[in-house]
């Protein structure tokens, strides 16, 4: 890398100037305090931005709100064009812009993106993107009031910094990761091994439940025959328990055909009474006279009569209708009341086969208690219409039977020819009625008793029917302990299976941790025995060859800037160890020159190290020294030519207010400072002065 130009805008002293850089060694010429300085720190500033701890009011003009710097670089034949802006915003100094040009392609972008991009066309490792320039800053350009520094420095820190400067630091942060790596590997550890703990006690755990499993399986099997017997058995009852309700129902239908057989006899009964009364009336109708006969009279009679008869059979029909009622009503009492008995005693439903809650059989007898009350009510309205009707009959019959006698007698009256012939007719006819009755009235007991014998005969079937009830409940209840038992054996084994997958889903967890356990150790036993052990010999052995690359260009450039007079080695820890004859002289008490001269040597000594174990950055064509010759005799100055020959860089800028370094380089530029405004002399032929080859010193 080379610098071709640099353009800078309000940048401290300079308000605009741009100044060209030609090939060769150049020198920056100019009082102290003209601006000199400034266009190392503008160059430095356009390559990597505010260092830290570096504020923009170092770069910015105080009168300015706005700067700007743009440096022209060749890189490998390639031109590189950065540029970068300054803004002030209040009591703060930020970037407001950046952007690189390379190889014709120009990309605006972040401070951070442009570093990077630096970097990398640089051949700067990338891990000095968020460090501080120190590699910079040893190779290229260490200003003034750092060049001794380094060497002021303790071990520790020189180290540090040559660590950081080498790319050696990062065996340091191998060391450090390693240390980290290793305490969390054994943490993981511990932890693996926590986890692992009982890892014997599970497999024998896994081997125990397998025995359980084993166990309910066997025990399921026996107890699913026992079951299926039991359920055999059950549905046996079942068929036998239906074939004799079957016989009940007929036995009730018996019992009921005897109570309509009852009514009807009962209903023949009183017919044949009334006929039997008729009679005897009619026979002392036919006897006796009456008073004389009026049609009308007789007429009205007859109409009343018949009146009487409609309504007297409306009101038969009645009471058979009401008895009918009467019969049904009663036996709704004895079918809930036996119902009521039932649900007393049951416990398992006969339909579904579940248990029968209390509370499903409070809410069943509240319900049959409401029907008996209900049907209390109806009887007790049955034996008032009852009586009611009874009453209303015999009332009807009683005017049936004066009308009666009202009309034999009117008849009697009208003709007692007629009379006879019909009494003996109408006599007849009851007679024929009063048989007909008698031969119903047979049959119907014929019916009853047939049906009472029926009745007998079924009644054998009611304790059995109850025996095989009582069966089918401890049936029932049976098949339901046993199924309760088999649902629970099946959930303990579903349990234990369950537990079985989780022990051995948690085995092969811890199993699979138990490896990496093992790994870990083993990891943490080749990280600690033999990597950490790699990484301090590999260290080792590349700080040792560091040092001898350094210590002989060190001592090489010492002699020829300061020649014989002391000679000079580093120790260990890179620390210059200077020696006048067999006395051991302190870095402090030398002179100015001789300090300003181990100084150089120390940092050239850096630069040629770090380019010849750098191959791939690429500026090792760029070398700048500001103030290289502070306290030099004129001896030592005149040993600087020397210097600058043996360099041999593509271009060498140097900062002197030494008017002799003039006669040592190829051109200067001159820097001059009017007022509070850096200008460069006769900038109107190129801003350089050339030094002719024969009037170099």
């Amino acid at each position: 890398m080379i610098i071709k130009r640099l353009y800078l805008k309000n940048i401290r002293s300079y308000e605009e100037q741009t100044i060209e850089f030609p090939e060769g060694s150049v020198l920056l010429s100019g009082d102290v305090g003209s601006g000199k300085t400034t266009i190392l720190l503008a160059l430095e500033y356009a390559l990597f931005g505010f260092q830290p701890g570096q504020k923009g009011s170092a770069l910015l003009r105080n009168s300015s709100s706005q700067g700007e710097v743009i440096a022209e670089l060749e890189v490998e034949g390639k031109s590189l064009i950065i540029h970068r802006c300054l803004k002030r915003e209040g009591n703060s100094i930020t970037n407001e812009y950046s952007a690189i040009t390379y190889d014709n392609q120009k990309e605006e972008c972040s401070v951070t993106e442009l570093k990077s991009k630096i970097l990398q066309i640089l051949g700067y490792p990338s891990e000095f993107l968020r460090k501080n320039n120190l590699l910079y800053r040893y190779t290229i350009y260490t200003p003034q009031e750092s060049m001794k520094q380094i060497i002021l420095e303790d071990a520790d820190t020189r180290l540090n910094i040559l660590r950081h400067v080498f790319g050696i630091e990062k065996y340091k942060r191998i060391r450090e990761n390693l240390t980290l790596l290793i305490s969390h590997l054994k943490d993981d550890s511990k932890t693996f091994q926590a986890e692992t703990k009982y890892l014997e006690e599970d497999n024998a755990h896994v081997k125990e439940v397998n025995s359980l499993i084993q166990g309910l399986s066997n025990s399921l099997t026996e107890q699913s025959l026992k079951l299926e017997e039991e359920v055999k058995k059950r549905e046996k009852i079942e068929t036998e328990s239906i074939a004799l309700e079957k016989k009940i129902r007929e036995k009730e239908v018996f019992e009921k055909e005897i109570e309509k057989t009852n009514l009807l006899i009962d209903t023949k009964r009183e017919t044949k009474r009334i006929l039997n009364i008729e009679l005897e009336e009619l026979s002392r109708s036919i006897i006796h006279l009456g008073k004389p006969f009026e049609e009308s009279e007789y007429n009205l009679c007859l109409a009343k009569l018949k009146s009487l008869n409609e309504s007297l059979d409306f009101l038969n029909k009645q009471n058979i209708s009401l008895l009918g009622q009467y019969r049904l009503v009663e036996q709704n009492q004895m079918d809930n009341l036996n119902k009521k008995e039932r649900i007393f005693k049951i416990d398992i439903c006969p339909t579904c086969l579940q248990d029968v809650s209390d509370n499903h059989k409070h809410n069943i007898l509240n319900e049959t208690e409401n029907k008996l009350s209900d049907l209390k009510r109806q009887k007790g309205q049955l034996d008032e219409q009852k009586l009611r009707l009874v009453s209303e009959i015999n009332q009807k019959r009683q005017e049936i039977q004066d009308l009666e006698k009202e009309k034999l007698s009117l008849e009697i009256l009208k003709s007692r020819t007629e009379f006879i012939e019909n009494a003996y007719k109408k006599k007849q006819t009851i007679i024929k009625q009063q048989e007909a009755i008698s031969q119903d009235l047979d049959l119907l007991e014929k019916h009853t008793t047939h049906l009472k014998e029926g009745i007998l005969k079924f009644s054998k079937f009611d304790n059995i029917y109850k025996k095989t009830k009582e069966d089918l409940r401890t049936a029932l209840l049976i098949e339901r302990k046993s199924e309760i038992s088999l649902a629970e054996s099946r959930k303990e084994k579903s349990l234990l299976e369950k537990s079985l997958l989780e022990l051995q889903e948690k085995i092969i967890q811890k199993e699979s941790i138990k490896i990496k356990l093992n790994n870990s150790l083993s990891i943490i036993d080749w990280l600690s025995n033999y990597f950490l052990k790699l990484v301090n010999f590999t260290e080792i052995q590349i700080m040792l060859r560091l040092r001898r690359e350094f210590a002989l260009f060190f001592s090489n450039w010492f002699q020829m800037i300061a020649g014989d007079t002391f000679t000079i080695r580093l120790d260990e820890n890179f620390t210059p160890i200077i020696n006048q004859g067999e006395i051991e002289m302190e870095y402090s008490f030398l002179s100015g020159g001789e300090r300003t001269a181990i100084a150089l040597a120390y940092r050239l000594a850096l630069n040629q190290t770090i380019n010849s174990i750098m191959s791939d950055i690429k500026t090792k064509d760029l070398v700048i020294l500001d103030e290289p010759t502070e306290g030099f005799s004129e001896a030592q100055i005149d040993k600087i030519r020397d210097v600058l020959e043996e360099l041999n860089t593509k271009q060498l800028i140097m900062v002197s207010h030494e008017t002799k370094i003039g006669s040592f380089v190829d051109n200067i530029i001159k820097v001059k400072k009017i007022a509070d405004s850096t200008q460069i002399e006769d900038s109107n032929q190129d801003e350089i002065t050339q030094i002719p080859e024969d009037q170099k010193t």
